[in-house]
């Protein structure tokens, strides 16, 4: 370096003076430390220069800010200047520190013209500056050089530049008004210095502290973490993996996280390698305190130096560590939102045959707990690597303080691995099985809260209660619990290997080594082992962790790889765009059409189809049930899978499903549908749909929310909203699969004659209708007969009728069964058709090219003309805008149904704790405290142990080394032993009770909730406390817990420790106890609420997924994946709002809880060497080093401790949701009067309602209303009504699903409301009209109890016309039933539904409707089994078709919940003006 720069002082280069101490050359400040700032600048500000100078600047940025700057720098230029005339040996510096000094000018420019936010290359170059200056000036000071005056004027011209620089500086009226357009989260906004130290999360705190955190209160999420711009790269990631032979979506996920992530593990390596500088400061730390022992005492500065240099290292380290956390949570948010993203993309487009292997139960772990552990593993993912890394630093600082002797420790580390992998390898199979029952255990749940009015009706919570417990108990707590005893093998063999190692290496020291073991080496060695316990104690979690979340990623992976519909069995062409198109060119075109709904099946569903649709024709397609029928328009639709021909839609589709989906939303929502919406063609589409006159009785009219899967709605109401959403939208082909099944006569006639058929609104359109309705065959242009999944017959009625065909011994079937003078079968309620016909309505549409026009009023064709003119733009085919996205509610009043999801407000109340703790049990936890004092004890007193040992050798004794050796074995030992006790009893004795007991209490009180719960609460809701808190109360809790209970010994044995050493330390106790708990006192104000509404959030992202995955052949057939993606973006969006800042703020916690950490290392390190210094304190280097090891691992002890605290704060709230359900009101299971099971109870069948009232909730108006009638046993009853009259109403209370606010309900001589539920339920019998049956077998949805023998439930079967189905299946009885009944079809399901209710032979049956899904020739063998199977029985029907009631004993008229006749029909008819006789007409049988 000389011959480069000559140095002219004679101290020379030094770097550290020697007649100055502490102090450093000249030479070395003047061409090293200044040089600092310059060259930091010539690389960092070049790079942001190139970087920033390609923006845009401000329109508007002078400012008195800015001049100010700008003065400031001119003038500290020309000072350096200037310098030169008075000092000229400082030319070269003066001119140097120029020419910078103009660069610098110029990034100022271009730093408050291009960017709002302080430059952090320039405030780290100001700090720079003023710290290398401040050295210098401090030496020109000591050395009375000439210049000082001058350095110290640009040293103060350098800290206002900081200042300045740091100020945030004032916005001018254009960018603010720009910042206010688009809110933005103030770490974007806030200098490096606030990212650094995350003061920039200190409003939120604020605000949390002050008042309850909502919604609202949330920043937005930064620039490329909202969902769907996660979405679209996580997509292009994938779209290339999938190129790939062996796609992984391990490496698509890394590729996601990018650079960032990869710069997080660089920060970590900063943050280790500073960790392994603590030892070798303490090593000199015990050298300086050890030569005041003799003759020649180091420089006091030196260990003043020691001390500060711990404390400055302490403190880099938390910054470094904090940073890592904090990108590596930014990982996970895009993680979790790729993953969320792709799941639900993925599901809209899954094949039918992967969506059964995959069940909606799965599907929710995937999103719940699956993406949940890969999130978590981020932040952790690094330390696979890191932690071997670590070790292999250790080991060579070892190796430096211990030498050979560091082998035996290396030796048996290796000895180690494998039986960590053994370990390792028996997780993964556990945690393998252990996800499979989680997802049949959310399958179950699924399907119970889905069935849930089923299950009640027929008193099967039980059977249901006890499926779930089978999987819970015996197979997914079986696994819990050898998970637990791995893990107390693991938690045992990694905490006692850091002893073990030190024991092997101290005992091959004593024996090679020459020297003895001194207090220096002793606890060097103790010290760089106690940084090795974290990555050994703690590797096990992360290996864990890691293990489960490649579970997860395979699982994820392996579903997004399953089978997609295939988008070319489906060619959609818009007919507009072909220029040859004439209208002999059908829109709906199949040709040879072979189809099967598995790959599996030996038989196609659908065989070698023929079928064509043209515009403005109307195609009926009939067959007996299992035909095909509904199979051949989920063909059109795609949705099952196609073996050969061809499929041609030219145009848009719009389908009506046999059973209609509606979403948890509006009316208006429901039928508008996403498209723009039209307030006059609105109109028009709710009087064709008869829907008016039912809006005017709901609440809130079209904006009164619907309840999930429309539990709110008559099942017309929901045919025929759902034909009104197919109306609305305006399509150019129509599937309609039954939709006149579920409306009743009078009303079908209406939908048939004004919008299906030959002069409807939908006459030029392409329509497909699959009916059982033989009645409006005649007006029809073609009828296709299905038979065995092949078409027998297609061709036009007449050409049909006059032949000697299926279809003319089919009708003459219907005929015969008395249900020809109805225009329509139905499933509903009697609905009014509205406030007037549709012929009274003049309607026009006209499709987009103004070619084809409907007149439902010929002969007022003008007047239509006139009126109408200005509204036919209006009516065109409907068209999407981005306002129809906007997902904000609309403001409700009355009609809202679902209530907002509430957590708790403020601390978590005592009680939750206590609940928790009962749970897991008090003995337990109180053993545990015990046995895990007990270890730290032993801990504590090996070190002290070490300490006398090494003690007696520093002063030359000669000690018996094995001896001490033996007993510190032994007492190192007792204490591995204790903790691995701990972690016993609470991994596997505690976790698995409480576990077991709060699932249990849960499951019991949700299942026997009255319907008004299921009614307000969404399935996905219920489904989160049972997915990801039970995981919570499972898995986390318990850990967490046991960490807790292995830290608070820990840190108040090193406290003490401390305190002993140093007494003047217990006078920082006490302030240092104030700001922990008042900083823990402000994170766990934020973080309880931020918790609860991520906990919260959740459940609107599981609830619209169970909507969607329900509706999905509805979503794809009118092409709506992109909104309903964008909603499921929005409400993911919602949750990570709430995600991201509880991560934040558990970085702000942890930055200030270290940074009193590193106090507590000063004043360990300092106060000794004070007290040296003063005299004050007697020597003792072994206590002094004992004080300062546990200091160096209080640090991180006191904020894993309080974090813990936190996370238990947190976690704690899954046992708060958990218990909010628990204590859900229940229904009255336990009556005052009991029935033994031999009481044939209700043997005769009488029912009696005594002035009986009854409403849906309180606060809701009465639904029954003094309702007074007795019903003789063997009675044949029908219930006629207009929508909203109380006819379903009354079923309900008979069943009491509705308790009686007034009045009573006596059958057979007992009043209801006196016996238990189960008695009650399980003593009548009831076919619903939405036919429920469950996944497992046949044999399970008839006879749940299974007590039934084989010959019972075959003639339930046979009687019900299903024994040749069910014999043809693999199984037979025990063959397999698909979630939801998948794999038959709605009319089979029914016929299920009815052998139920043979195989029960109650004296009570109520019928809604039971027929209505099967075609005419299984109806009537149905009606003439239950005329001969229950005869002898009470019989109540819900007439929908009001033929079906005819032959009643009597007919009971309901109006508005009251009863208005209860008589015979025969003197019913006799009067014209009764409801029963206009029914009958306006049914056609008058």
């Amino acid at each position: 370096m000389n011959g480069l720069i000559q140095c002219h002082d004679p101290e020379g280069w030094g770097p550290l003076s020697s007649e100055r101490e502490p102090d450093f050359t000249p030479c070395f400040e003047d061409w090293v430390l200044l040089n600092v700032p310059v060259v930091y600048m010539l690389t960092a500000g070049v790079i942001r220069w190139f970087k920033i100078h390609k923006r845009q600047p401000f329109a508007s940025y002078r400012n008195w800010h800015y001049f100010t700057k700008m003065f400031v720098l001119v003038l500290l230029l020309l000072t350096l200047l200037a310098v030169p005339f008075q000092a000229p040996e400082l030319q070269t510096r003066s001119y140097t520190d120029a020419l910078i000094l103009v660069f610098v000018i110029v990034l100022h420019h271009y730093e408050y013209t291009r960017s709002r936010v302080q430059s952090g290359v320039l405030l780290f170059f100001w700090l720079f500056y003023v710290l290398v200056h401040g050295a210098k000036l401090r030496t020109q000071w000591l050395v009375e050089d000439p210049a000082r005056g001058v350095c110290s004027f640009v040293l103060a011209m350098a800290c206002l530049m900081f200042f300045l620089e740091l100020k945030r500086r004032p916005k001018c009226q254009a960018i603010a008004l720009e910042e206010d357009e688009k809110e933005v989260t103030p770490e974007l906004d806030s200098h490096i210095f606030s990212r650094i130290t995350f003061m920039w999360l200190n409003p939120l705190i604020r605000l949390g502290t002050e008042k309850h955190l909502a919604q609202e209160d949330l920043w937005p999420l930064r620039n490329g973490e909202e969902a769907d711009e996660l979405s679209i790269k996580f997509q292009a990631i994938w779209g290339e993996e999938l190129k790939r032979k062996n796609p992984s979506l391990a490496r698509a996920l890394l590729k996601l996280c990018g650079w960032p992530y990869v710069f997080a593990g660089a920060v970590k390596i900063i943050k280790d390698v500073l960790q392994y500088t603590q030892p070798l400061l303490l090593k000199q730390l015990i050298i300086w305190i050890s030569s005041y022992s003799t003759d020649s005492p180091l420089p006091a500065h030196q260990g003043i130096l020691i001390a500060v240099c711990m404390f400055a290292a302490s403190m880099i380290q938390t910054i470094c560590f904090h940073q890592y956390f904090h990108l590596s949570t930014a990982a996970s948010i895009k993680i979790r939102g790729a993953l969320v993203s792709a799941i639900y993309r993925k599901t809209l487009v899954l094949d039918n045959e992967s969506r059964h292997t995959a069940t909606v139960g799965e599907i929710v772990n995937y999103m719940a707990v699956d993406t949940a552990r890969i999130m978590d593993l981020a932040p952790n993912l690094h330390h696979l690597w890191n932690s071997p890394f670590q070790i292999i630093v250790a080991l060579y600082f070892l190796y430096q303080t211990m030498g050979a002797s560091t082998f035996a420790g290396v030796f048996l580390l290796i000895l180690v691995i494998p039986i960590n992998g053994i370990i390792a390898k028996t997780m993964r199979k556990y945690q393998k099985r252990q996800m499979k029952n989680k997802d049949q255990r959310i399958k179950l749940m699924n399907e119970l809260l889905n069935g849930i009015k089923v299950i009640k009706l027929y008193a099967w919570e039980n059977p249901f209660i006890s499926k779930i417990n089978e999987v819970r108990n015996r197979q997914e707590l079986a696994t819990l619990r050898k998970l637990g005893y791995v893990s107390s093998v693991q938690s045992m063999t990694m905490a006692s290997t850091p002893f073990y190692v030190t024991l092997a290496t101290f005992a091959m020291y004593i024996a090679i080594s020459p020297e003895p073991l001194t207090t220096e080496v002793a606890f060097v060695t103790i010290s760089i082992f106690g940084m090795l316990q974290f990555p050994l104690t703690w590797f096990p979690d992360i290996v864990s962790s890691a293990i489960e979340a490649y579970v997860s990623v395979i699982r994820i992976q392996d579903y997004l790889l399953n089978k997609e519909n295939d988008p070319h069995a489906i060619t959609h062409i818009d007919y507009r765009d072909l220029p040859d198109w004439t209208t002999d060119m059908p829109l709906v075109e199949m040709q040879q059409g072979t189809f099967r709904w598995t790959s599996t099946m030996t038989q196609p569903t659908l065989a070698n189809v023929d079928l064509q649709v043209k515009k403005g024709e109307l195609v009926a397609v009939v067959g007996r049930v299992g035909a095909g029928k509904s199979s051949l328009v989920s063909a059109l639709l795609g949705d099952i899978r196609k073996d050969q021909g061809s499929v041609t839609l030219r145009g848009s589709v719009a389908y009506v499903p046999q059973q209609p989906w509606l979403m948890n939303a509006t009316v208006r929502e429901n039928i508008v549908f996403g498209h723009r919406f039209d307030p006059v063609f609105y109109e028009k589409v709710l009087s064709a749909c008869s829907l008016t006159m039912d809006l005017k009785v709901l609440a809130d009219g079209d904006m009164t929310e619907i309840g999930e899967r429309g539990i709110n709605l008559s099942g017309g109401q929901k045919a025929r909203i759902s034909m009104a959403r197919a109306l609305y939208a305006r399509a150019d082909i129509y599937l309609m699969d039954d939709p006149l099944s579920a409306v009743d006569a009078h009303v079908g006639k209406h939908l048939f004659e004004n919008v299906i058929g030959p002069n409807g609104l939908l006459k030029n359109k392409a329509r497909l209708l699959v009916t059982h309705a033989l009645s409006c065959l005649p007006n029809t242009d073609r009828v296709v007969y299905l038979q065995d999944g092949q078409v027998i017959l297609d061709d036009k009625y007449d050409s049909l009728i006059g032949q000697d065909n299926v279809l003319t011994s089919l009708l003459v079937d219907y005929e015969s069964s008395g249900q020809s003078s109805s225009q329509s079968t139905s499933a509903s309620d009697n609905e009014d058709s509205g406030s007037g016909t549709l012929a009274e309505i003049p309607i026009v549409v006209e499709d987009d090219d103004g070619e084809d026009v409907v007149d439902i009023q010929q002969h007022h064709q003008h007047e239509r003309r006139a009126s109408n003119a200005s509204s036919i733009k209006t009516l065109r085919r409907a068209s999407y805008g981005p306002a129809t996205w906007d997902l904000a509610k609309t403001k409700r009043s009355q009609g809202e149904l679902v209530t907002a999801e509430e957590g708790a407000k403020g601390k978590v109340d005592r009680l939750v704790y206590k609940t928790y703790i009962e749970a897991c049990s008090w003995q337990y936890l109180a053993l545990a405290v015990v046995v895990q004092a007990v270890s730290q004890s032993c801990q504590v007193g090996a070190n002290l142990w070490l300490k006398d040992w090494a003690g007696q050798n520093d002063q030359g004794a000669l000690t018996n080394g094995l001896w001490y050796l033996c007993i510190y074995a032994m007492i190192g030992t007792s204490a591995s032993i204790f903790s691995s006790v701990q972690t016993l009893l609470m991994r596997v004795f505690a976790a698995i009770r409480s576990a077991r007991r709060l699932h249990q209490e849960m499951l019991q009180s949700v299942v026997h909730s009255p319907m008004s719960f299921f009614d307000t609460t969404p399935t996905g809701r219920i489904l989160n406390r049972f997915s990801k808190d039970q995981h919570s109360i499972d898995e986390i809790l318990p850990r967490m817990v046991s960490n807790m209970i292995r830290m608070v010994p820990s840190v108040l044995g090193s406290v003490l420790i401390i305190a002993y050493s140093s007494p003047l330390f217990l006078v920082l106790v006490l302030p240092l106890f104030y700001f922990y708990r008042s900083i823990q006192q402000q994170f766990l104000a934020v973080s309880r609420e931020l918790k609860r509404l991520d906990s919260i959030g959740r459940s609107p992202v599981f609830s619209h997924f169970q909507e969607s995955i329900s509706g999905v052949a509805t979503i794809r057939s009118y092409g709506q994946q992109d909104r309903f993606i964008h909603q499921n973006e929005h409400h993911l969006d919602r949750n990570q709002k709430a995600y991201y800042p509880l991560h934040a703020c558990n970085r702000w916690l942890s930055m200030r809880l270290e940074f009193l950490g590193s106090i507590v290392i000063l004043a360990a390190s300092l106060l000794p060497v004070i007290g040296i210094l003063t005299g004050s304190v007697s020597l003792d280097a072994g206590l002094v080093a004992v004080a300062v090891t546990y200091a160096l691992t209080i640090t991180s002890s006191l904020t894993w401790t309080i974090r813990i605290y936190c996370e238990i704060e947190n976690n704690i709230v899954s046992v708060e949701r958990a218990r909010e359900y628990i204590a859900l009101p229940s229904e009255k299971y336990q009556g005052t009067v009991s029935l033994d099971p031999q009481d044939p109870w209700p043997q005769q069948g009488t029912i009696a309602f005594e002035g009986y009232g009854t409403q849906y909730r309180p606060g809701l108006p009465m639904c029954l209303d003094d309702v007074s009638f007795t019903v003789q046993s063997g009675m044949k009853i029908g219930i006629v009504g207009r929508t909203g009259s109380g006819k379903s109403s009354l079923a309900l209370s008979l069943f009491r699903l509705l308790e009686a606010t007034h009045g009573r309900i006596v059958v057979d001589k007992k009043v209801v409301a006196d016996l238990g539920l189960t008695d009650l339920r399980s003593r009548l019998s009831v076919i619903p009209q939405d036919p429920q049956i469950f996944a497992g077998t046949i044999r399970f949805n008839l006879d749940p109890f299974d007590k039934a023998d084989d010959a019972a439930l075959w003639t339930a079967l046979k009687r019900a016309h299903l024994h040749e189905v069910v014999r043809n299946m693999d199984g037979q009885l025990d063959a397999v039933v698909f979630e939801g009944g998948d794999n038959f079809s709605v009319g089979q399901r029914q016929l299920i539904c009815l052998a139920r209710a043979l195989l029960r032979q109650s004296s009570i049956l109520v019928l809604d409707e039971a027929t209505v899904r099967v075609d005419v020739q299984t109806d009537a063998l149905i009606q003439q089994t239950i005329r001969q199977e229950f005869k002898e029985c009470t019989i109540l029907t819900i007439a929908h078709r009001i033929n079906t009631v005819m032959d009643a004993d009597r007919v009971l008229c309901m109006s508005q919940g009251q009863v208005i006749a209860f008589d015979s029909p025969d003197v019913l008819l006799q009067d014209p003006a009764s409801m029963f006789y206009s029914l009958c007409k306006e049914a056609g049988l008058l």
